[in-house]
């Protein structure tokens, strides 16, 4: 797993508008609902591999206290300027998603935008569930989403470009069934006075079957309430590429 997004924090929340929102606003019902329907009261939260800071503002917004860790000092950034003079309750935390601590347990973590595909080994996928594992209180809940099968082989074998006011970004998609890897090889160009700048990297990502993610939840003490394969566009012609979770801490 890299160190986190090295050139994207610069156009972040522009490109998610290419969805029609940004992906914090269209998930935000869905985490609601969630909250609701489990009778979560608000109180403290892990934001996980938070991005530029969105959902933990929006929960924050909503009475939570949110700590909202990411590996990108890029993505923190963003998400420090968002929150600067708004009073808050959102701290931001530069960790790795495998190995984070918290100076305290909370009751609900999050962590969206299929940030566990971005984990590329298995071994990984159980550190990072045990870290959250841990950093819940007792009966505890963890809702997380994650892109499936349908996800990998449509949108992760396309290449896109987009365009915005300042930038253009390409992505060149692919995925290896048999291995179940996907990469996405990123170019940028953003706007610099009379030019256009021009940057790179790649963002890896890896399936996970469902029952593979099961087993692993269950292993270090998770109970897993619900698993729903969604459409989070508002374009149904898309389908539904991510799987919700919710599971809770035992004990």
């Amino acid at each position: 797993m890299s160190s986190g997004y090295q050139i994207l924090p610069e156009i972040y929340d522009r490109w998610q508008q290419s969805y029609g929102k940004d992906f914090s606003s269209l998930i935000l019902p869905r985490l609601l609902r969630t909250v609701n329907a489990h009778s979560i009261p608000a109180s403290t939260m892990l934001d996980l591999a938070c991005g530029t800071g969105s959902l933990a503002l929006m929960m924050a917004k909503r009475g939570w206290e949110v700590t909202a860790i990411d590996g990108s000092e890029g993505m923190l950034r963003e998400g420090r300027s968002k929150i600067r003079n708004t009073g808050l309750p959102v701290v931001f935390s530069l960790q790795d998603m495998r190995t984070f601590t918290l100076s305290r347990q909370v009751a609900l973590a999050t962590c969206m935008f299929d940030a566990i595909n971005h984990l590329t080994s298995p071994r990984d996928v159980q550190r990072c569930f045990q870290r959250v594992h841990d950093a819940l209180l007792p009966g505890g809940y963890f809702v997380f989403d994650v892109n499936n099968e349908l996800c990998f082989r449509t949108v992760w074998r396309q290449t896109e470009a987009i365009h915005g006011d300042d930038y253009t970004i390409i992505l060149q998609n692919s995925f290896a069934m048999r291995k179940r890897l996907a990469k996405s090889n990123v170019t940028l160009f953003v706007k610099k006075g009379n030019y256009f700048e021009r940057k790179t990297e790649t963002v890896r990502e890896r399936y996970y079957p469902r029952q593979e993610i099961d087993a692993v939840l269950r292993r270090v003490g998770f109970r897993v309430l619900e698993c729903e394969d969604f459409n989070f566009t508002p374009n149904p012609l898309v389908g539904e590429i991510k799987t919700w979770w919710v599971v809770r801490r035992e004990g």
